[in-house]
């Protein structure tokens, strides 16, 4: 009875990690839409070199900003592809074998993981804003995953204070709920035509980065005691040590919401926006400190990526690296930005983060390509199943 029950289950082996995917291939977009407005604002600064009659249409910087604009619009329609495809199949999970999601969310291993459904609710807003949908439609998305991201950070902080839990238990996967309340703030500058965004949006921002990075330090600080000083993670959980760069690369954008989002919300007041660029370009040091950390971790983790595929065979699971690297690389973009600001584009520090940007977004979107083939071609042969 038991066995015909299961077999009646649809995507009963669908894994609730998965959703990781949308949250990488969201992330992906954005920074080749960051990819997109660098070009641009490097071929601004440089126009002055070139003669009067010079057809900047064909232009090497034209040709890239259209190839970086079109990867953008593809990411972003795969994002939204790829969550309409996993929620219909989870919903019939629920609905044909709901003891397994009951299961799976009790388990102190995978509970964390369904956090990555509502993050990437906060994350598909910018897929729907670069494919040019309805900001309505973006709007109700995002507030739909803010409040059920902060019930579910609350939920999970208050069931690891409330339950006595094992060593075994504590993964870089509980880093999840926290890096939610570190991208719960991302999308307010899409809606800051909304006098509410420019009421709350500074409160919201301010509470998201604050509890965000508090419970980053504490989950970092046991996620490293388990792994140097008691026991390392069994292999197939070996990629989710990739997660521990989300903190920082989200961290940078969300704490560049927090500081800039004034500077949107009062954009007719030239004088005060100018004495806010101002306080921008004296206090953003800590995103620098913020990339730094992350990229530190990176390339302390360089070593463990490359034996993944040799240590364990391709699984599911394995997506869990995709959104933690695209954050990196907006964050890389958003370093440069600052940098231009102060000084000039065509500077020394903003030429070698562009440089930088611009080689981890093409490092990353080779992983991206390869973990999309994988997966697809597992989807063709029937072996979901078994990568899940």
């Amino acid at each position: 009875m038991t066995q015909e029950y299961k077999t009646k289950g649809y995507f009963s082996y669908l894994p609730i990690s998965f959703f990781g995917a949308c949250m990488g291939l969201s992330a992906i977009s954005v920074a080749w839409d960051k990819m997109m407005r660098l070009i641009q604002n490097l071929t601004i600064n440089t126009e002055n070199f070139l003669a009067p009659t010079h057809n900047t249409n064909f232009l090497p910087s034209t040709l890239l900003a259209n190839f970086s604009f079109a990867l953008s619009v593809s990411f972003a329609l795969l994002a939204l592809i790829a969550f309409i495809g996993l929620v219909s199949a989870y919903a019939l999970k629920i609905l044909s074998n709901f003891e397994s999601v009951k299961l799976e969310f009790v388990s102190p291993l995978t509970r964390p993981f369904f956090g990555t459904f509502f993050i990437s609710l906060l994350l598909l807003p910018f897929a729907l804003h670069i494919l040019g949908l309805p900001k309505s439609l973006s709007l109700a998305v995002w507030v739909v995953g803010a409040v059920l991201m902060f019930i579910f950070s609350v939920h999970i902080v208050q069931f690891w204070i409330c339950n006595k839990l094992e060593l075994s238990h504590i993964t870089p996967a509980w880093i999840i709920p926290v890096v939610g309340l570190l991208d719960l703030p991302l999308a307010l500058p899409l809606f800051v035509d909304k006098v509410w965004v420019q009421d709350f949006s500074f409160i919201i921002a301010g509470f998201c980065v604050g509890v965000g990075f508090f419970w980053s330090i504490v989950l970092c600080v046991l996620i490293f005691a388990r792994i140097v000083f008691f026991e390392k993670l069994p292999e197939k959980l070996m990629p989710t040590l990739v997660i521990l760069l989300a903190p920082f690369g989200a961290g940078v954008s969300a704490y560049a919401v927090f500081i800039r989002i004034p500077i949107l919300s009062s954009i007719d007041n030239s004088s005060y926006v100018q004495a806010l660029i101002s306080l921008l370009n004296s206090t953003n040091n800590l995103d620098y400190a913020l990339f730094s950390i992350g990229l530190f971790l990176l390339f302390a983790l360089l070593p463990q990526v490359f034996q993944i595929g040799k240590c364990c065979p391709f699984r599911i699971s394995w997506w869990a690296i995709s959104f933690p690297l695209a954050a990196m690389c907006i964050a890389s973009f958003n370093i440069a930005e600052s940098i231009a600001s102060k000084s000039s584009a065509l500077s020394g520090g903003a030429i070698f983060f562009s440089a930088l940007s611009s080689m981890l977004l093409i490092a990353v979107t080779l992983t991206f390509i390869w973990l999309l083939m994988r997966t697809l071609r597992g989807i063709i042969k029937g072996e979901l199943k078994n990568l899940a």
